[in-house]
């Protein structure tokens, strides 16, 4: 088990190769409405914090199911934000 320090800088880096995929696909498709590109980066920013807050408050009598369902959490909204950026363009 990743101590906490390193899973909380795994989810920063994978908050930033979300927004820099996001802005990418804003570059590449100059069409697409600001409104959305900003829906999506707030999620991003949500889903960054919500899930380094959580990794600040583990229960010490459940760690094994805590990060198990970390894991598939942060996998979960992870693939649903990246769903969101691909059905941009």
């Amino acid at each position: 088990m990743a101590n906490r320090r390193n899973l909380k800088k795994a989810v920063r880096s994978i908050s930033e190769d979300l927004m820099v995929e996001c802005l990418a696909v804003k570059q590449d498709k100059p069409g697409i409405a600001q409104a959305d590109i900003e829906n999506i980066a707030k999620s991003i920013l949500l889903m960054e914090n919500e899930y380094i807050k959580r990794l600040s408050h583990v229960d010490k009598k459940q760690t094994a199911k805590f990060f198990q369902l970390f894991r598939d959490d942060i996998s979960t909204t992870t693939n649903e934000i990246v769903d969101a950026i691909f059905h941009l363009a």
